[in-house]
């Protein structure tokens, strides 16, 4: 995999929301599939004493059933990539709402 990318692996509402509001959902990971995952990062909140902490998923590697399966829903399911450096970008602003750039998803 070209590591100038993410992919995210979503459901087709996401991208359609991802789209029309230019904007990326960001969930509490106690929502997640993955207990596991989403036990570690309680943890993880718990010690820095946080409010709140959210959460998105996304991999560098080649995609694998999981990947489908697991976060995608299935057959019906969606691969975005996205521009990694603007990406990260985007989340270091520490901005509450900020806008996707155009030409970050491809």
């Amino acid at each position: 995999m070209n590591e100038d990318y993410l992919k995210r692996f979503t459901d087709i509402p996401a991208l359609i929301y991802l789209l029309k509001q230019r904007a990326i959902t960001i969930l509490d990971p106690i929502s997640w599939d993955d207990t596991n995952d989403s036990y570690y990062l309680t943890v993880y909140k718990e010690k820095k004493s946080l409010k709140t902490l959210l959460a998105l998923c996304f991999t560098e590697t080649s995609e694998t059933y999981h990947h489908w399966r697991v976060f995608a829903g299935g057959s019906s399911g969606v691969c975005i990539t996205f521009k990694r450096e603007e990406l990260l970008d985007v989340g270091k602003s520490g901005a509450r709402r900020h806008p996707i750039p155009e030409h970050a998803g491809r």
